[in-house]
């Protein structure tokens, strides 16, 4: 905090040096305030965007005469003449015109908030989720069509999954709730079953995360934008599908404008027996076959619900926003396999909850002009439990034999339960010294003590043993936009890992008690540029940043069920490089091409992979000395009037073991390519919509996805003969989506195949996913 006082100090102090004019207003259409519209002085770079209440601020203008453009998608951007005098500028209402009769070429030349935050200088995709909100997603399957984007899941809804990310994976990819990190919600609460109803865009940061963020992500980072923009609704919606799946969600919002009081809420359930069929080998007896035959999965129902609660005021004097919150949820998944598909079970699960109170502060123009404050703090006390108590050996028929012994359990006799009590700080000061010049300091820090015991083995004293870590990130930023064109930002990171875990070897025996010191301390820095060729209509873009990443509890200390710990881990380092174009252009009034291509290149030492053995149930985490990723992802984009919508991606990227030696002997890995780790797929999409097909105000959507993946070897592909070596096979898969609206969005159907000509699908060590499957999915939405 010390550091932080300093830094308020010195930004407060930059404040003689700005102009103290400021432009205040607020736009409406009729009565109802337009929120996220873009308020900006013409010929100058100085602008603002409006509040949920439709109010603006422009601070740092000089007394004068000058023009305001103010303008929203899906309104007629207007002008405005207005003198600042004794450094007030007030315009009272403006009031935009509909602009429906136009709204097709609106939608072209209009900024979106996805296209306003994809044009910044760091390496961003942002996914407008929107127009996604009808059909039967989760957040994962909307970042899934991303480039660079590729999600491994180990099963259906609920199951493991692995994100990656430009050769980044699991933890080296942060994730973030407005915000706020995920990583302390719990596993009950993760992008596999956040519905796409929750989400107003996807922001996914490709190899430099910004200061704001405040997190030791590696490279690379997803931040998810909730519904914020609608001060009063209501958007329930529910689904059915295979394999008897049924998903749930209630969102709603209230909004007192006069008092300012403000309440959100967001219910979500999912379930699914996941009772899909599965290929495997033939058993007779004892004996399995090469013939191939085709299972049930009869034990991996998943079961999940989540209620977030926030209440408190907005857009008051003392606060634009101060919420206090809650977030509760549980799930239940049943374990029908291991790390692998060789080993089946038919009684273990695992139950997960997250109690977690939370409080939210925002402030601009905190004590001066300019100077804004983000702070958060939540604490967790959710906990984790396995439960393994039937000694017994199944198979994929469902048939099963008792073990000899009673107390060996299904993989091994557990009731194992955790609490991973986790407490979340952060602290973000922003300072607008003028209209070039920009300052922002962040503070974030994560600490986790785990406490556990085992009902099933109390003898084992390694299971009770105290275990603790803490992450400290301290950053600060510099952003310099010397015109609307040019725009460079500068930053540095300190990063700190505390705490200790201790262990016991041969727990039964000698109980030789072993306590290792976590505490690192790394800095890193980086930088990111922006240029527009105007005239061209390009967007050239570059960054750099040394990033560091600590080991995540999980990793240290396991998971309590298919994930072994190692308390041997060493921290991530990487030296990220990413330089990229974006090209938009219009061709007529109706239509839109948008083309982005992005390079990149990582160096990390001490890689951190998920590993298995070739008969292992169990994963685990290990270091790589010396990792190379260098890749090259683009995407096209079409769009016509508002009827038609094409897009399509592709990204290949190449990890590389770039150890020479070991212990003074040649690597013989060296220049291999890492196992179980994709390298080249491509997505395609296409859309078509329809307007007043039967009744006035409704609309008929109908999607179509297509996914691609080489295939991959499972593991390192220096050994084993060539006839033997396990591969991920290539992979084609095929979505189909339609959706019908009645009065313009307020009720909503839609019909979704997944996997449409049931293809063998793979992911993670070969685990196999569902086949063709359908759903449909009723939705209401209303807001004022």
């Amino acid at each position: 905090m010390r550091y932080l006082s300093i830094i308020i100090l010195g930004l407060i102090s930059c404040e003689a040096f700005a102009q103290s004019g400021k432009v205040i207003g607020s736009v409406f259409e009729n009565k109802n305030s337009i929120p996220f519209a873009t308020v900006a002085i013409e010929g100058t770079t100085k602008g603002a965007i409006t509040k949920e209440d439709g109010t603006f601020e422009i601070i740092k203008v000089a007394n004068g005469q000058l023009t305001l453009v103010i303008s929203s998608l899906g309104y007629e951007t207007k002008t405005l003449n207005l003198r600042v005098k004794n450094g007030l500028g007030n315009v009272g209402k403006i009031q935009l015109v509909s602009a429906s009769q136009n709204l097709s070429e609106v939608q072209i030349s209009g900024k979106s908030a996805a296209t306003r935050v994809r044009e910044q200088a760091y390496a961003i995709s942002s996914i407008d989720v929107k127009p996604l909100q009808n059909l039967n997603l989760d957040v994962n399957q909307i970042l899934a069509k991303s480039s660079g984007v590729r999600i491994r899941e180990s099963g259906g809804l609920g199951s493991r999954f692995d994100f990656s990310l430009n050769g980044f994976n699991g933890n080296q990819v942060r994730f973030f709730l407005d915000g706020v990190p995920m990583e302390n919600f719990g596993a009950s609460l993760s992008l596999n079953n956040i519905p796409v109803n929750v989400a107003e865009r996807i922001e996914v940061y490709k190899g430099v995360v910004p200061v704001h963020l405040g997190s030791d992500a590696l490279g690379g980072a997803v931040n998810i934008v909730t519904n914020q923009s609608k001060t009063n609704y209501l958007d329930v919606s529910y689904s059915y599908g295979s394999f008897n799946t049924h998903r749930t969600s209630v969102s709603a919002g209230y909004t007192d404008t006069s008092s300012g009081f403000t309440l959100r809420t967001n219910f979500f359930q999912n379930y699914s027996d996941n009772s899909y069929k599965v290929l495997v080998n033939k058993k007779e007896g004892s004996v399995f076959l090469k013939e191939m035959v085709e299972r049930k999965r009869f034990h991996d129902a998943y079961d999940s619900k989540t209620a977030i609660v926030d209440a408190g005021f907005v857009n008051k004097k003392f606060a634009d926003q101060l919420l206090v919150g809650i977030v509760l949820s549980g799930n239940e998944k049943e374990q029908q396999t291991g790390a692998t598909m060789e080993k089946v079970y038919g009684q273990r699960l695992r139950k997960t909850t997250t109690i977690m109170p939370n409080i939210r502060y925002k402030k601009t123009d905190l004590f001066v002009d300019g100077l804004s404050l983000n702070g958060y703090a939540s604490y967790n006390l959710g906990f984790v439990q396995t439960v393994d108590t039937a000694s017994r050996t199944y198979f994929w028929d469902g048939s099963f034999i008792e073990k000899e012994d009673p107390t060996d359990g299904e993989l091994n006799q557990t009731l194992y339960k955790f609490y991973d009590n986790t407490l979340v700080t952060l602290f973000n000061l922003s300072y607008v010294i003028n209209s070039q010049h920009s300052v922002v300091a962040n503070y974030t820090r994560n600490s986790v003590t785990r406490e556990g015991f085992d009902n099933a083995n109390p003898l084992n004293i390694s299971n009770q043993e105290p275990k603790n870590m803490a992450k400290t990130v301290l950053g600060f930023g510099y952003k310099y936009d010397y015109n609307e064109n040019l725009t460079v930002s500068l930053f540095a990171k300190n990063y700190r890992l505390d705490g200790a875990t201790h262990y016991t070897i041969n727990p039964y025996t000698t109980r030789e008690r072993i306590t290792r010191n976590l505490g690192q301390t790394q800095s890193g820095f980086g930088g990111a540029f922006s240029y527009k060729f105007q005239t061209l209509k390009l967007q050239l873009k570059g960054s750099v940043e040394q990033a560091f990443r600590m080991p995540e509890a999980h990793e240290l200390f396991g998971d309590g069920a298919n994930v072994s710990g190692n308390v041997q881990l060493k921290p991530e380092e990487s030296m990220n490089y990413n330089l990229g174009f974006l090209y938009e252009f219009n061709y007529t009034k109706n239509h839109l091409f948008n083309v982005e291509v992005n390079v990149l290149k990582r160096n990390v030492a001490q890689f951190i992979r998920a590993s298995v053995g070739t008969s292992d149930p169990t994963s685990s985490y290990t270091n790589e000395a010396s990792v190379n990723v260098s890749g090259v992802e683009g995407s096209v984009q079409y769009l016509y009037k508002n009827t038609l919508r094409l897009s399509a991606n592709a990204t290949y990227q190449v990890q590389r073991n770039a150890q020479k030696l070991i212990d003074d002997r040649p690597n013989p890995l060296y220049l291999n390519q890492v196992p179980n780790q994709p390298y080249l797929f491509a997505n395609f999409n296409a859309g078509v919509n329809f307007k007043n097909v039967k009744y006035e105000g409704d609309k008929l959507g109908i999607n179509y996805g297509l996914s691609f993946y080489e295939s991959y070897f499972l593991f390192w592909s220096q050994y084993g003969s060539s006839d033997s070596k396990k591969i991920i096979p290539r992979q084609f898969s095929h979505n189909v989506n339609i959706s019908y609206a009645l009065k313009n969005g307020k009720y909503n159907v839609s019909l979704s195949c997944n996997n449409l000509f049931d293809a063998e699908l793979f992911d993670n060590f070969k685990l196999q996913k569902p086949g063709r499957a359908f759903y449909l999915k009723l939705r209401y939405f209303i807001s004022k």
